[in-house]
């Protein structure tokens, strides 16, 4: 089985990345890939687009978009 789990811009740049996945590794869990990029508001658009049509998708594409991310 594999997973995706996403580090969003806040956790960054408040300096958490080592201490999730510290947590992510002590549950047992193999990271195999890991990258740190930004994403454009396209991108997240692209992403969330499941919800699109909630009123909550103009700020969450934003917001993940805002900085970097850890994915």
């Amino acid at each position: 089985n594999r997973t995706f789990t996403m580090i969003k811009p806040d956790a960054v740049k408040n300096g958490h990345i080592g201490a999730i996945i510290n947590d992510i590794t002590q549950g047992g869990f193999k990271i195999i890939a890991l990258k740190y990029i930004g994403l454009t508001k396209e991108t997240a658009g692209e992403f969330y687009a499941v919800h699109k049509e909630r009123p909550f998708y103009a700020d969450l594409v934003k917001f993940m978009s805002s900085g970097p991310i850890v994915a």
